[in-house]
């Protein structure tokens, strides 16, 4: 971000917080309000300062829909969606006449109809058709600017359009079992919405997060014109580091939080675009209302780069190099359980451990894709997973990881093989249930095992 723009975002940030706090509106518009116009342009111009080291943004990953389909390489239609009692059926489809995503002129169209229908996902009835994709597997990212631009084209009461993250080990559709076991919003399945408006609520959209953590919080920002912004371009956007998080419309920063102090926004995120319908949210929909339209020109991720002076993550930007220079990192896996390390199990000794070793101790820079399929419930933390063996049987099994240097985007992997094996156990005394008769039974086999072994 240049210092141009930051000062432009610090004036902008004193007007729309010199504006009356709302019951919609946290206490730091309101700290806002009463500081002076003059600390903001200081802090615009040690944000340009600050920012310098960078310069601008680098495109690591865009879809710009410009094909006549939706790119399945990138998404998943999550057909097993339901929540919120939505009166919506997510389906998949992007080609039929009442399709429900519409990938024409260089955009994508996520279309919600009224079509009573069964779905069969769900195995039941709903009153709506409607898209909702996410990138989950696919095209997920740590930290950098995560941005789309985005307009909504209907005004009537009932929907609930929404640009948002996950992260990636939540266990939602599609499962690849990676570690993808944890219940939102544990972490490791933390919530950040970028931008979602409500139609039943139109004057602003909201920007929130739900974590176990206690981080963060909803913000509402206040459209300039009020409900028919929602109807033009703007671009949605979070700029995300392990310090903070901050989100931005277009050149304007709405909301900074801190999240130094929080467990969870420290690993791998993935986008989802969708159009809901009803129920909790969305609330009462217009009868006459057949028909509502989300429009996304382009999605896009982007990490900083001292080569660019971009301060969108758009089609402007310039692209990373798919192959830069550098070398993949090395990778290893070591497995003890109880302190002890190697690779037989014992299913009755404890807690197992796998740790990944790289040549490089700094860890923040990379990301870690595990493939866990075979362990009973594991527990993935970055470059770490443990489980309990206690329910596997006797036998070989592996476990890999995937670990991605987020500078280079060069990737090296890891497979490690492990055996479990039950220590050997007597078997149980027969039980003396049929009284003295089975001891002399005992006694004498045990005798004639004695003769037996003299002949011998």
């Amino acid at each position: 971000m240049s210092i141009f723009t930051s000062l432009f975002t610090a004036v902008g940030l004193q007007a729309q917080y010199s504006k009356p706090a709302t019951r919609n509106e946290d206490t730091a518009k309101t700290a806002y309000a009463a500081q002076p116009l003059k600390h903001f342009i200081a802090a615009g111009i040690i944000m340009g300062l600050s920012s310098s080291a960078w310069a601008g943004w680098e495109v690591q990953w865009i879809d710009k829909f410009d094909g006549n389909g939706v790119d399945w390489e990138n998404w998943t239609a999550q057909t097993e969606a339901d929540y919120n009692n939505e009166v919506q059926c997510y389906t998949a489809d992007d080609n039929s006449s009442e399709r429900n995503y519409d990938v024409s002129d260089g955009t994508l169209k996520i279309i919600a109809r009224k079509k009573p229908n069964f779905c069969s996902d769900l195995g039941k009835y709903k009153a709506w058709t409607s898209g909702r994709l996410n990138s989950k597997d696919k095209q997920e990212f740590l930290f950098g600017r995560i941005e789309a631009r985005i307009k909504f084209h209907n005004l009537e009461a009932g929907t609930w359009p929404a640009f948002w993250m996950l992260e990636n080990r939540i266990a939602e559709q599609p499962i690849k079992g990676d570690g993808d076991n944890v219940g939102w919003p544990l972490p490791g399945a933390g919530e950040i919405d970028v931008w979602e408006w409500f139609s039943n609520e139109p004057g602003s959209y909201i920007t929130n997060f739900y974590n176990a953590s206690n981080c963060g919080g909803e913000f509402r920002y206040r459209y300039p014109n009020g409900a028919q912004d929602v109807q033009d371009w703007h671009k949605y956007a979070v700029e995300w580091t392990a310090e903070k998080i901050d989100f931005y419309v277009d050149e304007t920063l709405v909301i900074s939080r801190d999240v130094r102090a929080c467990a969870q926004y420290k690993e791998p995120m993935f986008a989802l675009l969708n159009v809901a319908m009803g129920g909790n949210l969305g609330g009462f929909i217009d009868p006459d209302l057949t028909q509502a339209t989300m429009e996304v020109d382009y999605i896009a991720h982007c990490q900083p780069s001292a080569n660019s002076d971009a301060i969108y993550c758009d089609e402007s930007a310039p692209v990373a190099d798919e192959n830069p220079g550098g070398v993949a990192p090395s990778v290893q896996l070591a497995i003890s359980q109880s302190g002890a390390i190697g690779d037989e199990i014992d299913p009755d000794a404890g807690e197992v451990v796998i740790t990944t070793q790289l040549d490089d101790s700094e860890t923040d820079n990379y990301t870690f894709e595990w493939q866990t399929d075979e362990l009973p419930s594991p527990v993935i933390s970055g470059q770490r997973v443990s489980f309990d063996p206690a329910s596997m049987l006797d036998g070989s099994y592996s476990v890999s990881i995937t670990v991605t240097d987020q500078g280079s985007n060069l990737s090296g992997e890891a497979q490690l093989d492990f055996t479990v094996s039950s220590a050997v156990e007597l078997p149980a005394a027969p039980s003396d249930s049929s009284g003295g008769s089975s001891g002399l039974f005992a006694l004498l086999s045990l005798f004639g095992l004695l003769l037996l072994r003299k002949k011998r």
